[in-house]
């Protein structure tokens, strides 16, 4: 637990973050995307129907518009709720895993400071599925914290509810969490994580396989894979010479017309113009696999590729004010982007290496410690931006918000903990 000073400046400070969050949210406007419309019109299927649980997009965000009516306003004052909370709770948790009193201090800026980034504050009023996901998905976190104190029924319970949610809301992040159930089910295997995490685990396995069941019967692939094809794998003679193999069903005048572009048959901007119903056809059948040959038939340009695009996913940050309309005003949150968000991807990759180095230090003098929570959250990085890589080719940034989030948290919560693994006294008291 937590002295009181600490809660006393933790509390100081949550209070400083919630005006952080809420002063830019009062002066801007509902911000909506081409996503937007697509959520309104989905929130319209009826409850019991497969339009809404398997339906052209994941069944979390329309149900959410459906709760509120559809009223934009209440969907967004729920959206700067729900954030806020969320990243109060993980300040919390952060802090009282933290066994130095000063070091608790830190771990509650850290956590609060980037949560109130631009990167972080600016999703609040758009209508779109990142600021729940990103709600839940540092909820998931805090919830992690508080199942390492005491394990109970209760508590893996609230995980397995944040899990669901945030795969009910993007695909992706049931993948995702897919991959960490495994990862837990291989440890408690080879008995690095005792047996009670097998529940856990194997929860998170299922709610990622009912995650793609629903993807699938929806077609949600359909479109990210088409993406990749006309966005990626057009530009390059070879991969195009071998799509060609597989049946690709274009000219390549229509190719070259399309590179580098997302498609529909209808005019959608920025989308190219390509009626093609065998394109489409082609890629509903046998899409997946001529993808899954490509990625197969270079090995190494598929484990690099997301890296040599890191500064696109992480190092880059959306222009949300702008492309959605909400023309927010938040210098605040904007110059502390510059303290707490690693944009250089150089130094980030460097940090995480300098930090692996020190946590194997750790490890090999037995100090104990939540460290090696951020440790998971660091290895976990690249598959996770992986997934996002491969998954789609458009709005990478967008969609690696997660992604780059998991890692900053890893950097400043991991040097914090580590040093708390080295100076605090192995029995000092923490309350």
């Amino acid at each position: 637990m937590t002295s009181r000073r600490a809660l006393w400046v933790g509390g100081a400070l949550g209070l400083v973050c919630v005006v952080l969050r809420v002063v830019p949210f009062v002066g801007a406007h509902i911000g909506k995307g081409l996503d937007s419309y697509d959520y309104l019109a989905s929130s319209h299927a009826g409850f019991f129907t497969r339009d809404l649980w398997a339906g052209d997009r994941a069944p979390g965000y329309p149900l959410y518009l459906k709760l509120v009516d559809r009223n934009l306003h209440v969907a967004v004052v729920g959206q700067l709720v729900l954030v806020t909370a969320a990243w109060l709770v993980l300040a919390l948790m952060a802090a009282r895993a933290t066994r130095d009193l000063r070091l608790q201090i830190a771990a509650v800026v850290v956590v609060l400071g980037f949560g109130v980034t631009l990167d972080a504050v600016q999703w609040d009023r758009v209508i779109s599925t990142e600021a729940l996901s990103s709600a839940f998905a540092v909820g998931f976190l805090a919830a992690v914290l508080w199942l390492r104190e005491r394990w109970t029924g209760p508590r893996v319970a609230v995980a397995v509810v944040l899990a669901l949610l945030m795969t009910a809301l993007r695909d992706s992040n049931g993948t995702f969490l897919g991959l960490v159930g495994v990862a837990l089910l291989i440890c408690v295997a080879v008995r690095a994580l005792r047996p009670r995490v097998l529940v856990l685990a194997g929860l998170l396995v299922v709610i990622a396989v009912a995650g793609t069941v629903s993807a699938g019967i929806g077609k949600r692939w359909q479109e990210p894979v088409q993406n990749v094809f006309t966005m990626r794998l057009f530009n390059s003679p070879e991969r195009l010479q071998s799509l060609y193999h597989s049946g690709l069903p274009l000219t390549l005048g229509q190719v070259i017309a399309v590179q580098g572009r997302c498609v529909a048959a209808t005019p959608i901007p920025p989308c190219a113009k390509l009626r093609s119903p065998a394109f489409y056809d082609w890629i509903q059948d046998h899409g997946r696999e001529a993808y899954i040959h490509e990625m197969w038939k270079t090995p190494a340009t598929t484990v690099w590729e997301p890296l040599s695009h890191i500064r696109e996913s992480v190092g880059t940050r959306n222009r949300v004010d702008i492309a959605s309309g909400t023309y927010e005003h938040a210098p605040v949150s904007e110059a502390l982007e510059k303290v707490f968000d690693v944009r250089n991807p150089a130094v980030a990759v460097g940090w995480a290496i300098a930090l692996l180095v020190l946590m194997l230090v750790a490890a090999v003098r037995r100090r104990r410690g939540v460290w090696v929570i951020a440790t998971a959250m660091l290895v976990a990085t690249y598959p996770h931006l992986w997934l996002v890589w491969v998954g789609d080719a458009e709005e990478v940034t967008r969609h690696s918000l997660l992604a780059s989030m998991q890692l900053h948290l890893a950097l400043l919560l991991g040097t914090v903990w580590l040093i708390d693994a080295f100076v605090a006294r192995e029995h000092a008291p923490t309350s």
